[in-house]
């Protein structure tokens, strides 16, 4: 089982609808992507705090509206060939992955905490008016309230806990948020974490892993999912 990581972030500008389409073609049945508010509340698919990186813009995403968002390119700095490429609204990414009938990981991507319970809030509530298929998404986030927020909204959606430390107590401060998976740094998973992973009853995913011919290792090691940039070399 292969997650194409922002889309298919090797072969196309990452969490664009066009790298989501990418990364459908190479075979992901999984896609990964980021989410956070613009300044006028409007779920957005981008993962940086600022613009700076992917776009011809600069600032902050929570600082600028849908409309100033929509102006930037998001396409170019990666190739001349996605010029014009859009900064997508997660609702135009929610349709895009139902029309390419992927399961969708969606990211909560927070900077601050103040931005927690807004985001899960429009997020959740925009995939009950999309009517989005509760088995075809998972939300997952790196902050443990970003996840009980979600469990009290929405207690059928799945959830994912992100991380990239572990010790001997993380399963047990996680016990509460009833996870469907847990997602580890692939540089950080050793066996024993695997085995005490697994044991729990958790999907284990790993990222972001970029070599084909350590597949084998981590299946190995138990891994369920590897969310990757380069899902056509799985």
């Amino acid at each position: 089982m292969i997650t194409g990581h922002r889309g298919a972030a090797s072969l196309a500008p990452e969490n664009t609808l066009v790298s989501i389409e990418h990364a459908a073609r190479a075979g992901a049945k999984w896609i990964e992507i980021d989410t956070q508010l613009s300044a006028d509340g409007i779920p957005m698919v981008f993962h940086d705090k600022t613009v700076n990186r992917c776009t011809n813009g600069t600032g902050n995403i929570a600082d600028l509206d849908l409309t100033t968002l929509k102006t930037l390119d998001a396409g170019s700095w990666f190739s001349s060939e996605f010029s014009g490429t859009t900064i997508p609204t997660l609702s135009e990414a929610l349709d895009k992955c139902l029309e390419l009938d992927v399961t969708l990981n969606l990211e909560i991507k927070i900077y601050d905490d103040k931005a927690i319970q807004p985001l899960v809030e429009t997020v959740i509530a925009l995939v009950e008016q999309k009517q989005f298929p509760i088995e075809k998404l998972l939300i997952s986030s790196f902050k443990k309230e970003a996840l009980s927020l979600c469990q009290q909204m929405m207690p059928e959606v799945k959830r994912g806990f992100i991380c990239e430390v572990w010790n001997d107590f993380s399963l047990a401060s996680l016990q509460p948020l009833d996870l469907y998976s847990i997602h580890i740094d692939h540089r950080i998973l050793d066996e024993k974490t695997a085995k005490a992973i697994k044991a729990s009853g958790a999907i284990l995913k790993i990222w972001t892993l970029n070599d084909p011919q350590l597949a084998a290792k981590y299946f190995n090691l138990g891994v369920d999912n590897i969310i990757t940039d380069v899902p056509n070399q799985f």
